[in-house]
């Protein structure tokens, strides 16, 4: 009885770790097993955290997203929930190169094409919106384009932009993106049917109701961190 109470516990502990997702009681993980956390400012207590992955596919681009929150000393695993990332992986360094950046991020604003998801930062997601690709004044901010209908697709509908590459929600107005490094790196979901696929450098939930849960549980006084690691 005592070996399978043994490896009831290290069953709890390990089958987290594996991707599998989570949305049951949440798990308490002591500072020193969760490896971020001297990464993310001390005024920070949530954390959206992407790793790496091997639960569902043996891709490189194959994740899970985990929602951490502190308490206290003590953080605590909320959720998890399977993710994938740029279609060569880890390791971004410039426009193209479909690898999805790592280390600690901040949320410029929440997105979504109907109402505000959550307390965080929004902007609403129309037909024309943008973040433009092209070299010039441009670069890296979020524009309207006349003519553009893509703006509010259904991968579009929920998630958060951010902070890669100094991203500007207004033409001109803060620090300027470097040219070439990478620009629009959102977190975002999925178009019906294509939920599992990789994409050109930002990280995709799938599921739209895994995005819709972590764009609502975002609070700006938690200071919230995006941590991307392998």
């Amino acid at each position: 009885m005592r070996r399978l109470g043994l490896i009831a516990v290290l069953l709890s502990v390990l089958l987290p770790l594996l991707g599998t997702p989570t949305t049951a009681s949440a798990r308490v993980v002591h500072p020193r097993q969760a490896d971020f956390t001297s990464l993310v400012p001390a005024s920070t207590t949530q954390v959206v955290r992407t790793i790496s992955s091997h639960r569902w596919c043996k891709q490189v681009w194959c994740t899970v997203t985990q929602a951490w929150e502190r308490r206290g000393e003590e953080w605590t695993l909320r959720r998890q929930f399977r993710s994938t990332i740029g279609v060569r992986g880890w390791g971004k360094t410039h426009e193209g190169d479909l690898r999805s950046p790592v280390g600690v991020l901040s949320v410029v604003v929440t997105f979504s094409t109907s109402k505000r998801p959550g307390a965080m930062p929004w902007r609403r997601r129309t037909p024309t919106s943008i973040v433009s690709s092209a070299a010039g004044r441009n670069y890296n901010t979020w524009i309207n384009v006349p003519g553009v209908t893509s703006g509010n697709r259904p991968s579009m509908r929920w998630g958060w932009w951010t902070s890669y590459n100094n991203p500007r929600l207004t033409p001109g107005v803060g620090s300027a993106p470097v040219p070439g490094r990478g620009s629009g790196i959102f977190y975002h979901t999925s178009k019906p049917g294509h939920r599992w696929e990789p994409t050109q450098g930002c990280t995709q939930v799938g599921d739209p109701r895994s995005m819709h849960w972590l764009a609502r549980w975002l609070r700006p006084g938690a200071n919230p961190r995006i941590v991307q690691d392998r």
